[in-house]
């Protein structure tokens, strides 16, 4: 179930400190991956599934879907 939250309630979000990529397929649509990360709370998150688009793809500048998700997740040098 997932809880909506409005956001001018909440300050949201934790640091992801790493991640890690336990998977990766390609279809039609683009790529989904699957991901551990280890956030700046302490917890860890596991078997999280990200969708990134061919889209997302070209946007981002790169053909290298490491690239592509530490620019999805906020890496940014």
């Amino acid at each position: 179930m997932a809880d909506s939250l409005d956001s001018k309630d909440y300050e949201t979000g934790s640091a992801i400190r790493t991640f890690n990529i336990i998977e990766t397929s390609v279809g039609p649509e683009g790529y989904e991956v699957l991901l551990e990360m280890d956030l700046d709370s302490g917890y860890d998150l596991e078997s999280v599934r990200m969708k990134i688009s061919h889209e997302d793809m070209v946007a981002y500048e790169t053909s290298d879907i490491h690239e592509a998700v530490k620019y999805a997740l906020g890496f940014f040098e």
